[in-house]
């Protein structure tokens, strides 16, 4: 009987069937992704504060992935307050008034709807922040921060006579107004914000003509705030938030939300 010669692997050959393997069983996944499915979870089941939620390995075995993914998105989760693992307990939902904002960011991004109470509290509140930006930035504002918003303008005009959006100057716009307030706290605040609205302003500069009424809007913003005019630039700002939710709100079929003043 002839003997066959069977080629014997290579160390690299044996090293990469052991990956193939590991990878066929274990799934590997982004922590990012394990996140998204662990708050879209939480939300289906309508999971409620001080409830018990699976364990790392039923949550691994349940979305088909690692359980390194799910032990990292766990202790983001748990950095984030949204959830806390008690010792010989389990993990445990927190009180949403205790997450922080970077928690609301990542429910935005996962792409889960919001609460009306939610949405108010977001709008609320990011209006009370840009109106104060647009006072602070008329009594700290430089040269330089007026030429910065200049130059976002310029290039926004620029967008708009080619018929494209302008999503990411409008966003370059507010920041660099919170910019000239001289308060990087209340800069790395805001941020979350338009993080959060991020899929929406896509949607809502999809219109040219939101693009362009929003350039107008900017223009008359900044003319106050470079000739600090306190006032008017309260003023513009917030005429220019309540037009922009009022047809956010038109837009997505949100449930109104009242003005508080």
């Amino acid at each position: 009987m002839k003997r066959l010669d069977v080629p014997v692997p290579s160390r690299a050959q044996k090293e990469q069937t052991q990956m193939t393997e590991r990878n066929r069983t274990d799934k590997p996944e982004a922590p990012s992704n394990a996140i998204g499915k662990i708050l879209s979870f939480i939300r289906e089941r309508r999971y409620q504060p001080s409830e018990r939620l699976p364990s790392e390995r039923d949550f691994a075995e349940k979305f088909e992935t690692s359980r390194g993914a799910v032990r990292e998105a766990l202790a983001a989760l748990e950095v984030m307050r949204v959830i806390e693992r008690r010792p010989n307990s389990g993990i445990y939902l927190r009180n949403s008034d205790e997450s922080s904002i970077e928690a609301l960011v990542l429910h935005a991004e996962s792409g889960l709807p919001f609460q009306a109470n939610e949405i108010a509290d977001v709008f609320e509140v990011r209006r009370m922040l840009e109106v104060q930006a647009a006072r602070l930035a008329c009594t700290r504002r430089t040269p330089d921060n007026i030429r910065d918003l200049r130059a976002i303008l310029t290039a926004t005009e620029k967008r708009l006579a080619k018929k494209q959006t302008i999503e990411l100057e409008d966003e370059a716009f507010h920041l660099a107004i919170f910019a000239a307030t001289k308060n990087d706290i209340l800069l790395r605040v805001v941020k979350s914000f338009y993080e959060l609205s991020r899929q929406r302003r896509r949607v809502y500069f999809s219109d040219h003509n939101r693009g362009r009424r929003s350039y107008e809007d900017h223009c008359e913003i900044l003319e106050a705030i470079e000739g600090r005019r306190v006032g008017q630039a309260e003023q513009k700002m917030n005429e220019h938030l309540s037009q922009t939710i009022e047809t956010w709100q038109t837009l997505l079929g949100e449930p109104k939300i009242p003005v508080r003043r």
